[in-house]
C-alpha cells in the first residue's frame, strides 16, 4: 500500500510503498477513503515541543474514515465494507479508568497517527500507525459505524467536534444556556460553537483575536452568537455587560500556544455557580483568589477528548438536522500532496476549515 512516512523531524514526509498492516484478532483493518490533518500536525513533524511520538520512520494521521476491508477473527458487530469512523485514541480496555468510562484518562493513553503524553505508551502508537496511508489498522473498540450518507469531509472532524461535545458537556451546556467560548475561531473553538447551537444554547459568545474571522463565526447566526476581539482590550467587562452584569453560566476555553491572559479574564466573567472547562493547549498557568473560589462556588476543571459514544450521539444530531456542519469548508489534497498539505494546516487558517487527505 501507498503511505505518507515521516523519517525525521523537521523533514518532508515521504510517500512510498508498505506493507499492509497485519491484524491481531481483535483489529479492523479499514481502507482510508480520507484522513483529517490536525493543525497540530506540523507541530508533530518538527522538533521540539513536549510531544511523545511514535518511533521514527511512522506512518502519521489522526481521524481516518473508510470502508473497513477485514476482520480480526474475534471482531464481532461489524461487516465489510462498512463504512467507519476510525476513533484515534488507544488506551488498554483493563485500564482503571477506561473499567470507568473515562479512557481518556488511561495511564495507557495514546493517540493514533499523533502523540502520547506517556513515553511507555510509544509501542501502541508503534503497532497502530497513522492515516496517511491506503490502509489503516485499528482496535474494534474504536471503530465507529457511519451512515452511508455521511460526509467523508464531515465524518473526518469526528475528533475535534467531540473534544468539544465533550467539554460542553462538562460544563452544563443546555437549552436556554449563555456560553462563554475562548479561542472560538480555532478548529476546537468553532466546533464548540456549532455544538453550542445545537444543544440549544440561547446566547453563545465567541472570544478570540481576528476580527474577520470572529465576523464569520456571527454569521452562522446572528441572533445567538455575539463576538468579541481581543484586539479591542479586555473583555470581561464586554460579558458581563452582554449577560445583564450576571456572567455566562458556562465558559469552554479552547486556546492553544499561547498564554492564558485572556482565560483569565474569561474566568472572571463565569456567573456564580458556573462551571469553565479548558479543552486547549494554552501556556503558563492558572491563577485565581481563594476568595473568588470561595465567594461565586465556579467549578474550574479540564476535559480530555472524548467518549466514543459521544460520536454516534453527534452522528445522530448531524442526521437529524440539529448539528448542521455545511458551514464548514473543505481543503482536500491528495496524499503526494501532503507536505503542502500539513504546511497549510499548520497555518492555522481557521476552524471553518477542514484540511484533509483523500485517497
Amino acid at each position: 500500500m501507498k503511505a505518507a512516512r515521516l523519517f525525521e523531524l523537521g523533514k518532508p514526509l515521504r510517500v512510498e510503498e508498505v506493507a499492509i498492516p497485519e491484524l491481531r484478532d481483535e483489529d479492523v483493518l479499514v481502507e482510508v477513503k480520507a484522513t483529517f490533518i490536525a493543525p497540530s500536525m506540523k507541530d508533530i513533524t518538527q522538533p521540539g515541543g513536549s510531544f511523545v511520538r511514535p518511533t521514527l520512520p511512522a506512518i502519521l494521521g489522526s481521524d481516518a474514515v473508510g470502508n473497513i476491508s477485514k476482520l480480526g477473527k474475534h471482531v464481532k458487530g461489524l461487516k465489510e465494507g462498512q463504512k467507519v469512523w476510525v476513533n484515534s485514541l488507544l488506551y488498554y480496555p483493563t485500564d482503571e479508568f477506561a473499567l470507568k468510562g473515562r479512557e481518556g484518562l488511561s495511564e495507557s493513553m495514546a493517540f493514533q497517527g499523533m502523540f502520547t503524553f506517556n513515553p511507555n505508551n510509544v509501542h501502541l502508537m508503534d503497532e497502530y500507525q497513522g492515516g496517511f496511508a491506503e490502509y489503516i489498522k485499528a482496535p474494534s473498540y474504536n471503530i465507529i459505524p457511519l451512515p452511508e450518507n455521511f460526509p467523508v469531509e464531515h465524518a473526518v472532524r469526528l475528533g475535534y467536534l467531540g473534544t468539544a461535545f465533550h467539554a460542553l458537556k462538562r460544563a452544563h451546556v443546555h437549552y436556554g444556556s449563555t456560553v462563554l467560548i475562548n479561542g472560538a475561531t480555532g478548529t476546537v473553538g468553532t466546533s464548540a460553537v456549532l455544538l453550542a447551537l445545537a444543544m440549544g444554547a440561547s446566547k453563545i459568545i465567541a472570544i478570540a483575536n481576528k476580527k474577520d474571522r470572529l465576523e464569520k463565526i456571527k454569521q452562522i447566526e446572528p441572533a445567538i452568537i455575539e463576538t468579541l476581539s481581543l484586539q479591542d482590550g479586555e473583555v470581561t467587562g464586554k460579558i458581563k455587560e452582554l449577560t445583564n452584569g450576571q456572567g455566562a453560566e458556562s465558559f469552554v476555553d479552547c486556546l492553544s500556544y499561547v498564554d492564558t491572559s485572556s482565560t483569565h479574564q474569561c474566568l472572571f466573567a463565569v456567573k456564580k455557580g458556573g462551571t469553565a472547562v479548558c479543552i486547549g493547549g494554552a501556556t503558563g498557568n492558572i491563577t485565581v483568589p481563594y476568595s473568588f473560589l470561595l465567594g461565586t462556588e465556579i467549578n474550574i476543571t479540564g476535559s480530555l477528548y472524548l467518549h466514543s459514544y459521544e460520536a454516534n450521539e453527534m452522528i445522530s444530531m448531524v442526521n437529524s438536522g440539529r448539528l448542521n456542519l455545511d458551514f464548514l469548508d473543505t481543503k482536500a489534497f491528495a496524499l503526494e500532496e501532503i507536505n503542502e498539505a500539513i504546511e497549510l494546516a499548520g497555518s492555522r487558517i481557521g476552524g471553518l476549515n477542514t484540511v484533509l487527505v483523500k485517497m
